[in-house]
């Protein structure tokens, strides 16, 4: 059930952190990937260790806040007659100050890539998809903070908000078509861009006392999640966001 054995998914992000490891985990499950991110050479390292698990790994550096540019690498992906059934939107950024300071270029850059580059990326696969009359699996990354909030976040905690309810109205959209629309939301993840928060003593003590499971994650534990609901285990699920947190929602 959980075999992704002639799947082709296609994961932004790919370069590091969780969008490597959700990567490697596909591979493992037998899938081949297309990987995005900005730059080519950390790219190239994480489709090495993919092609060591004997999978086919093609890089595609693009910058994903070039939104009018995402269709026309989409149809590049998809140019030599390979079909993307599975999608991972893993890519974003954040930009941290009070709100009433925040710069409406960074607001757009923020939403941009966070929430107008996963729509129009699931759009591509889609109308590819229903062309073709193939079910597909799109996932996206959302966050504790589409359903919480915090300062000097603003426009993170909007875009994570805004994925949660594109995930769920582009499942009730596609459903007829077989394609399956979900994301997970990470809690706090140990990662290359995390790591200043986590070095922060104080913000590193809030986290590990907030979180039941009295810790950050690894990358690694998400992948799990991803492999299922890219996987014939979740066919009859769609719309949902599952939290792999450690317990961080459930804490009151």
């Amino acid at each position: 059930m959980f075999s992704l054995e002639g799947r082709t998914a296609l994961v932004t992000g790919a370069s590091r952190g969780i969008g490597r490891e959700i990567a490697l985990a596909f591979a493992r499950a037998g899938a081949n990937l297309a990987l995005v991110a900005r730059g080519r050479e950390a790219l190239e390292r994480v489709a090495c260790e993919i092609r060591q698990e004997r999978r086919t790994a093609d890089v595609y550096p693009f910058d994903i806040s070039a939104i009018e540019d995402i269709p026309a690498l989409f149809s590049r992906i998809v140019a030599g007659g390979a079909v993307i059934d599975i999608l991972v939107n893993v890519a974003g950024i954040n930009y941290r100050v009070p709100a009433v300071d925040y710069p409406l270029s960074e607001w757009r850059r923020v939403l941009d890539v966070n929430l107008t580059a996963p729509f129009v990326l699931a759009q591509s696969m889609a109308r590819e998809l229903i062309r073709k009359e193939r079910p597909g699996k799109i996932i996206n990354i959302a966050s504790l903070l589409s359903e919480a909030a915090r300062q000097n976040i603003p426009a993170y905690a909007a875009s994570k908000g805004g994925i949660r309810q594109l995930t769920k109205a582009l499942a009730v959209e596609w459903a007829p078509y077989r394609i399956n629309v979900n994301a997970i939301g990470p809690g706090y993840v140990a990662t290359e861009l995390t790591q200043p928060l986590k070095e922060d003593v104080e913000f590193d003590e809030w986290v590990r006392s907030r979180t039941p499971m009295g810790r950050w994650a690894a990358p690694s534990e998400l992948t799990g999640a991803a492999v299922f609901l890219a996987s014939a285990a979740s066919d009859f699920v769609t719309g949902q966001i599952i939290y792999v947190d450690g317990g961080w929602l459930a804490n009151l």
